[in-house]
């Protein structure tokens, strides 16, 4: 596979969103799309998508889903969610958008709902499911090897925030863990902030590495 990556920065968070596109299937996908904007326009336009494949949530908070409607409109792809994740896409209070006192003037649907260990056919690949509740109760990060997106689950050197609906301290330190035990070298995308690598959340995120005595 001869994958082509492009981040973005949408909304006004901002949120990273991530866009990629197989040369050899013609595939693509979109990461969290927070915002239909400038940013994620010019990078579908980069990497010359016309149509998607996949639209992948991580989770279903507001600076993550608030561009599904105008982006699936415009380019397809099924929008794919975990299953205990699905009520986010309707659910004011559980999205956050009713605090920031955001509209959407149409609902977005899941057309996949996933689970943990589920693959997503990708060119002579797969895009796997790795549960990772705890940011909400349906996070989930997706595997695309060397690729980790890990939403608002890892980030450089920290950890997704629990005190929002659904969100578990616990559960979210389990997840951590479990991608702390992937086998091999993967960059980490997160939802937020600069990109890393395991091996240096490995060594330098204090809820992923071992203590020290």
């Amino acid at each position: 596979m001869n994958l082509l990556l492009c981040p973005c920065e949408v909304g006004f968070m901002p949120t990273n969103c991530y866009v990629g596109k197989d040369l050899e299937s013609g595939q693509s996908f979109v990461v969290d799309p927070g915002f239909y904007d400038t940013a994620l326009m010019q990078a579908l336009h980069k990497l010359e998508i016309e149509k998607l494949d996949y639209i992948l949530l991580t989770h279903g908070h507001h600076d993550h889903i608030l561009g599904l409607c105008p982006l699936q409109e415009q380019f397809g792809g099924k929008i794919v969610i975990h299953e205990k994740e699905e009520a986010f896409l309707s659910d004011d209070e559980l999205s956050y958008r009713r605090a920031f006192q955001l509209d959407l003037p149409h609902v977005a649907h899941a057309d996949i709902l996933v689970k943990d260990g589920d693959e997503l056919p990708f060119g002579d690949s797969a895009i796997k499911v790795l549960f990772t509740p705890g940011h909400t109760r349906g996070s989930v990060c997706y595997l695309l090897h060397p690729y980790l997106f890990s939403g608002d689950t890892v980030f450089y050197e920290s950890v997704g925030r629990t005190d929002l609906p659904t969100g578990n301290t616990l559960q979210l330190l389990t997840s951590v863990r479990r991608i702390g035990a992937l086998e091999g070298e993967w960059k980490i995308l997160p939802g937020h902030g600069e990109q890393t690598t395991l091996s240096h959340e490995k060594k330098y995120n204090p809820y992923m590495s071992k203590p020290r005595r």
